[in-house]
């Protein structure tokens, strides 16, 4: 999450969009951890509930 390709696109948005927005921008990433091996890399990566927790989150706001 931290200083991550997606923080940029959400700093930009927020910089350039934010009166626009109805809801505040909510990144869903990976954990805030160093990338794990491949072997445990699927624990890691947001998965479906995660996201549809983000999406509920964002649409009640």
């Amino acid at each position: 999450m931290t200083a991550g390709f997606g923080a940029e696109i959400v700093a930009r948005i927020m910089e350039d969009a934010f009166e626009y927005l109805e809801a505040p921008v909510l990144r869903v990433t990976g954990y805030d951890t160093p990338y794990p091996p491949a072997t445990i890399e699927a624990h890691y990566l947001p998965n479906t509930e995660r996201i549809l927790a983000a999406v509920a989150r964002v649409t009640s706001f």
